[in-house]
């Protein structure tokens, strides 16, 4: 990752915390948690972090670093529906096609309480005319069957970074 990748990561997840704070939220779900360095990062801030990842490697490493983090993909979460306060995806949907995204942003939804910010990065799908995916007319959110609306935090500027609020 290049350091301006990392700024720019480390920038949103500085902004997700904040918001969290300015809301009064005390938990999060990380979602392809990875090794664990936001969660390390949340933990920090004051966060309780739970994390899961589809490697068992990775759940590993996070584990190590002190988080509390399960095996698991984010097609089926195995958490309770509205079991979570806020949840941090930003590279849950990045890997995966375009045609699963639906249900992810839906089963996010679901683990989320009402109302509960949800960080993601709405990669942009095949391209299929000039300004679709990047016009900041649209994040796509609205469009994922009224599952989740967005606070608008994305737009072609800032990589596809939006955070969803869950239905409710």
């Amino acid at each position: 990752m290049t350091r301006a990748m990392d700024s720019i990561r480390k920038d949103r997840l500085e902004s997700f915390v904040a918001l969290l704070k300015s809301e009064g939220r005390h938990a999060v779900l990380g979602l392809d948690c990875g090794s664990g360095t936001d969660g390390l990062h949340f933990v920090q801030s004051g966060i309780h972090f739970t994390g899961v990842d589809p490697s068992e490697e990775n759940i590993h490493a996070a584990r190590a670093h002190g988080l509390e983090a399960s095996v698991s993909g984010p097609e089926s979460l195995p958490f309770a529906d509205a079991a979570f306060s806020s949840v941090w995806a930003v590279d849950a949907l990045a890997g995966l096609p375009p045609d699963q995204w639906d249900d992810v942003v839906r089963e996010l939804g679901r683990v989320a309480e009402p109302g509960a910010p949800i960080a993601v990065v709405l990669p942009s799908p095949a391209p299929r005319s000039e300004g679709d995916a990047s016009d900041g007319g649209s994040d796509g959110a609205s469009d994922r069957g009224g599952e989740a609306a967005s606070d608008s935090k994305g737009g072609s500027g800032d990589g596809g970074f939006t955070v969803l609020r869950s239905p409710g």
